[in-house]
């Protein structure tokens, strides 16, 4: 497929969402996880992206709550995972500020944390564990706070890890790689000074995209924050390479 007709088949989709999210102002939130997880398989279909998913998958896919723990490296990472389950995800703040993603993620039920505000954190953590209390979804959270090229894993930082402590739930690691000829490959990685538009641009290139998620086994909120972050560091960066 073209990066041109790609393109097209894009802006009906983006359209798509703008008329979705309308529409779904009204509905029940299970209704509009379902809608949103269509969006985004219909999303990586466009873009010729193939999931493949190993490890504790029924864990994953099952009904019982986990704080997912997963790196992070490019705009794609949400549409992959809530594509194969919905649950909510801590996003920075600025993404509520992107076009039409921003909607989505408002719409879903994200929570946003202001990384310039350290009270955002605490403000934060307790929405997470009002979450967990309430209702029976996993959450989402990126401890690296930004993307990195796709080569390796970023020092995780601790903090969110607080809400597992104390809404004593397992925590679940979630690898994502993305390669191409079955290779590792950096083009879907959004750092750096790379624009939301350059990176499309990139992605539609290809359509030989694979992303590769791998499920760890849940882990209990034990020892240290700082240590249990670091050990599914460890767990994660070692799928990674």
């Amino acid at each position: 497929m073209s990066t041109i007709f790609k393109s097209v088949l894009m802006a009906f989709h983006l359209l798509l969402a703008v008329i979705l999210c309308l529409v779904m102002i009204v509905l029940p939130k299970n209704i509009r996880h379902m809608i949103i997880q269509y969006w985004a398989k219909r999303l990586l279909r466009i873009l010729k992206i193939k999931i493949t998913l190993s490890g504790e998958v029924l864990k994953f896919l099952g009904k019982d709550s986990y704080l997912v723990v997963s790196n992070h490296i490019s705009w794609l990472d949400i549409p992959v995972i809530f594509s194969l389950k919905p649950m909510t995800f801590v996003s920075a703040s600025d993404v509520k500020t992107w076009p039409i993603i921003g909607m989505l993620a408002k719409i879903s039920g994200a929570i946003f944390v202001e990384r310039n505000r350290k009270s955002s954190l605490v403000e934060v953590i307790q929405a997470m564990n009002h979450h967990f209390k309430n209702e029976k979804r996993s959450i989402c959270i990126f401890p690296e706070g930004v993307t990195s090229n796709g080569y390796q894993v970023l020092p995780f930082k601790s903090n969110l890890f607080q809400s597992a402590f104390e809404s004593n739930v397992l925590l679940l690691p979630l690898s994502i790689k993305y390669k191409e000829n079955n290779v590792l490959t950096n083009r879907t990685s959004f750092h750096g000074s790379t624009t939301l538009f350059q990176s499309f641009k990139r992605v539609a290139k290809s359509n030989l995209i694979e992303v590769v998620v791998d499920i760890g086994r849940p882990i209990k909120p034990s020892q240290s924050r700082k240590d249990l972050s670091l050990k599914i560091q460890e767990v994660i960066a070692l799928k990674i390479n």
